[in-house]
């Protein structure tokens, strides 16, 4: 391959990944649609039953640290 073919290849290259007027760069896109489902797993209430094993579990750890604390 003659050093002209890689130059040609190479600004090629430049080009296709520089963003033309008008157009979203795929970047953009997906980092807006990552910022959209965070946000609608942020609005999602935590289930009851977790909310109750969390419960049973810093009980369980106050029952502990009474025990160790005698």
């Amino acid at each position: 391959m003659s050093d002209d073919n890689t130059k040609k290849d190479d600004m090629t290259t430049s080009q296709s990944q520089e963003a033309r007027p008008g157009s979203v760069s795929p970047n953009a896109s997906i980092s807006r649609k990552l910022r959209e489902f965070y946000d609608a797993v942020q609005e999602e209430g935590i289930p009851d039953r977790f909310l109750d094993l969390l419960e049973r579990l810093d009980h369980a750890e106050r029952n502990a640290k009474s025990v160790d604390a005698k």
